[in-house]
């Protein structure tokens, strides 16, 4: 499978519908992972994305996050 990414942003992740994949990219190293929203602390399950994307880091150490939503393709 192969994700492809909408170039959608919801603006805050609460309003993301459970349907929609988010990936995390890392802007420094180019690596993707898939993002568990449950893995989220409580106080940003309300929170923009331009927020928690610089909390996110990388196995690379770069908190260079970029967050994408899709969905996958075969």
């Amino acid at each position: 499978m192969r994700f492809v990414n909408s170039d959608w942003s919801p603006g805050y992740i609460n309003v993301c519908p459970q349907h929609i994949v988010i990936m995390v990219e890392c802007t420094a190293c180019g690596v993707q992972k898939p993002f568990d929203r449950d893995s989220l602390p409580k106080h940003l399950h309300h929170a923009l994305i331009v927020e928690i994307e610089p909390l996110l880091k990388c196995s690379c150490g770069a908190k260079a996050a970029k967050m994408l939503f899709g969905y996958y393709v075969d």
